[in-house]
């Protein structure tokens, strides 16, 4: 008999909020440098969680380089707040003391704060030698919470 996969959880959740944490610009001393278009970014996500009011928070944070000289241009932190419902049914807790999310839930909360962040990018930056520093495309699974990537534009 074949083993059933798992299935993924019916999960009630809502948007609640996003909160810009912290924004940086550094001026290049090079004018050539702030004519750039081609840039590296290092993404770092962190979830952290809140049973008591169901929240789950994920953290980016992004920091945006010369793709060539790798000088630090600006960066920016958002924390993207999400309300699980039926927390207690979808998250447990586990034997270490650290929460279980069920992966497909945060990869969708992943993603999610990644495309806001981008917005949230794209707005704080526009009119700044920044302007076209846009967040590419990622997909989620290619970024652990908690960990650190590199993509580059």
């Amino acid at each position: 008999m074949a083993k059933k996969a798992k299935s993924a959880p019916n999960v009630q959740m809502q948007f609640k909020g996003i909160e810009l944490l912290s924004t940086s610009l550094n001026v290049p001393t090079d004018p050539s440098i702030q004519q750039l278009n081609a840039f590296g970014f290092r993404i770092n996500m962190e979830v952290k969680v809140d049973p008591i009011n169901r929240l789950l928070f994920i953290v980016v944070n992004i920091s945006i380089q010369s793709e060539d000289t790798k000088i630090i241009l600006g960066g920016v932190s958002t924390s993207c707040i999400f309300e699980i419902l039926n927390f207690e049914e979808v998250i447990k807790l586990a034997n270490n003391g650290k929460y279980d999310i069920p992966k497909i839930l945060l990869d969708t909360l992943n993603a999610i704060s990644l495309s806001t962040t981008r917005g949230v990018m794209y707005s704080t930056f526009r009119g700044t030698f920044l302007h076209n520093a846009i967040l590419p495309i990622i997909y989620p699974n290619q970024i652990e919470s908690g960990a650190k990537a590199d993509v580059s534009l």
